[in-house]
């Protein structure tokens, strides 16, 4: 592109006067930086139609950048392909028609000396003119090499071999996340994070470091390795899976197998005689398996509660109104699998006395590949969103980089969302980048200063993340650049480092479950450690059937992903309930909370790990964490 010779003339003037004779250099230069802009797009004009142009730019006082950014805006809209005298007419009338050249406003504070680069102003965007020249050919035939380029080429000293010359506009160091924008508050730094005075600050703990220790690691584990767990059979979810091509009668099997064999296992669990038909008259108390239903398109209760039991025998896909005044305690909530021991004296209702759901997996038995001489494993957790609602600059993420640098653990989790669809400037349209471009930017930027680390770093997506796939199970992200020590995984994932099992998921699960589960006593003991149970009691990551609305789950990815192998010995769950640090059945569940809540700081999780396990092979009194301030 001639963007050297453009931006030349453009520092001469932006405003050309509208009236008066221009000498003979002048408009030499106007009319060649106008043949330029043009050229740059692979136009060919007429020396009527340039005549015309510098015309228009004369009597509007505009230059020809913005003349010819603002015959491309119109030519796209009105769908012309051609620069004429009269579609030159057609842009005058609507786009200039109104500007009085004699009364152009002068930006409060700038000289005549200023430049106005364009009708659009672009916030911390890149100004690499051989990046620009890279857009542009994406979206132009490729344009020939202009008079004033060549110029420029011939006198032009050129730079120290090897280094290519680099300027961002508006961009510090502390704002490297921050993407190009059409708005300054998209890159402008959080007052209110700014000026928090309890970063740092530990809210909660479980266990405690032994004397002399430090949340620093003590240097790399030799033969660390981190993988998706294999010991389940089932291959991890695909980048590029394929979703929501199911059908319903397949959606209605995998229902209905999973009501089959759940409800088998918790039966033997529990020694209970084999179910019989949910509606046959029964004056004794019988066993009738099925899932939790509710009988109308409404939250449940303890009033509109169904039971559904399989398609095949005893039940025949037959559901029936389950009474629940007699059981003196139960948490349930639809699509749970239950085993219900009760009467039907009438054939037409199911009055429970017990409602048993749960079915615990053992925890891994494979012995752990880590040695006490190298020390305890440091594992960092953060969850999205990683900026806060009135910025888009990630100060949290950097600041929680510089934590990793100092402390080096070995492994860092991150889990989405990193571009959250719903961030305000988001939705309002005001990034001028495309979301990859910015998810990529964001990548790069978190492992370039890593780079020098051990640290093994996880990224888990999220449903939410406006840049990848909208679908529950969520496919690992893809980027083109390759980062050593990176590791890309799926929602949910199950993740094997060196013996110890991680299972992680980005959705809410807890808040799902939490706003559809009904329980007696209404205000039962430690809500949240109950609402982490039903996952491992229903060995799923995420065992709410049907979903809300707002999250597209593909049932047979769900089906094959979600399914827990064996019970985790820590499982991360992200929510938006307050952060939390609990033991459940033998497995350590860690809610880090958000990275940025709001326009705040938020909150993070670090542990150490030792490689000790108890005779159940859990490590919950091995492990030590925090809860910090970001």
């Amino acid at each position: 592109m001639g963007v050297t010779a453009t931006r030349q003339n453009k520092r001469r003037d932006s405003r050309f006067p509208a009236l008066g004779k221009q000498s003979p250099i002048f408009t030499m230069d106007i009319r060649q930086s106008l043949s330029d802009q043009f050229e740059e797009y692979g136009l060919e004009i007429k020396a009527a139609v340039l005549d015309r142009c510098f015309d228009i730019c004369v009597q509007y006082g505009v230059d020809a950048q913005e003349l010819v950014e603002s015959w491309m805006a119109f030519s796209v809209s009105n769908n012309l392909h051609e620069v004429s005298l009269d579609t030159l007419a057609q842009m005058e009338r609507k786009e200039f028609a109104k500007r009085n050249s004699k009364d152009v406003p002068t930006p409060k504070g700038s000289s005549k000396q200023n430049t106005k680069t364009s009708s659009v102003v672009v916030y911390n965007a890149n100004k690499d003119p051989v990046q620009e020249d890279n857009i542009l050919s994406a979206y132009c035939t490729t344009p020939k090499r202009s008079r004033a380029e060549k110029r420029s080429a011939e006198l032009h000293t050129p730079e120290q071999y090897g280094v290519k010359k680099q300027t961002t506009a508006g961009r510090s160091p502390r704002m490297a996340f921050s993407p190009a924008s059409f708005s300054p508050t998209v890159g402008t730094p959080s007052s209110k994070y700014c000026t928090r005075t309890n970063a740092g600050q530990t809210v909660t703990e479980w266990g405690s470091l032994p004397p002399g220790a430090t949340w620093k690691s003590e240097g790399c584990i030799p033969g660390l390795r981190v993988s998706s767990y294999a010991g389940h059979g089932q291959p991890t979810l695909p980048a590029e899976a394929r979703y929501m091509y199911e059908r319903l009668t397949t959606k209605a099997c995998v229902l209905n197998d999973v009501v089959d064999w759940l409800g088998k296992e918790i039966c033997v669990r529990h020694g209970l005689e084999d179910p019989d038909h949910l509606k046959k008259l029964h004056s004794e108390p019988f066993i009738g398996v099925g899932h939790i239903c509710c009988d109308a398109n409404g939250r449940l209760n303890p009033t509109s509660v169904l039971l559904e039991g399989a398609r095949g025998h005893p039940s025949f896909g037959i559901s029936v109104p389950l009474k629940l005044t007699s059981v003196s305690s139960y948490a349930i909530f639809p699509g749970q699998v239950v085993a219900v021991e009760g009467t039907n004296p009438t054939g037409e209702t199911l009055v429970a006395q017990r409602v048993l759901c749960d079915a615990p997996l053992p925890l891994p038995s494979e012995p752990l590949r880590l040695s006490t001489a190298n020390g305890p494993l440091h594992v960092v957790v953060a969850s999205g969103p990683f900026t806060q609602s009135d910025t888009m600059t990630y100060q949290p993420l950097e600041d929680l980089i510089m934590y990793v640098q100092e402390h080096q653990p070995h492994v860092v989790i991150l889990v989405g969302p990193f571009i959250d669809a719903l961030h305000p400037q988001v939705n309002d349209g005001l990034l001028a980048q495309p979301f990859n471009e910015i998810f990529e930017n964001i990548v790069d930027t978190l492992m370039r200063p890593l780079a020098s680390c051990h640290t093994e770093v996880v990224l888990v997506p999220s449903s939410r993340d406006v840049h990848h796939q909208p679908v529950y199970p969520t496919p690992p992200y893809v980027i083109r650049k390759a980062h050593p020590r990176l590791h890309l995984v799926p929602d949910p994932s199950f993740l094997d480092v060196n013996g110890i099992l991680f299972g992680i998921t980005a959705t809410d699960v807890l808040m799902h479950i939490g706003r559809e589960e009904v329980c007696n006593p209404p205000q039962g003991h430690d809500r949240l450690g109950r609402l982490a149970s039903h996952l491992l009691n229903q060995r799923s990551m995420y065992p709410l059937y049907p979903p809300p609305e707002d999250l597209n789950v593909d049932l047979e990815m769900w089906d094959d992903h979600t399914h827990l192998p064996v019970t985790p010995h820590v499982m991360i769950l992200p929510s938006d309930f307050r952060y939390f640090l609990k033991s459940v059945g033998g497995s350590f569940i860690v809610n880090p909370e958000r990275l940025a809540k709001g326009s705040a700081g938020g909150t993070f999780v670090r542990m150490t790990i030792k490689p000790v396990v108890s005779e159940d092979n859990s490590l919950v009194n091995s492990i030590c964490a925090q809860v910090v301030r970001i």
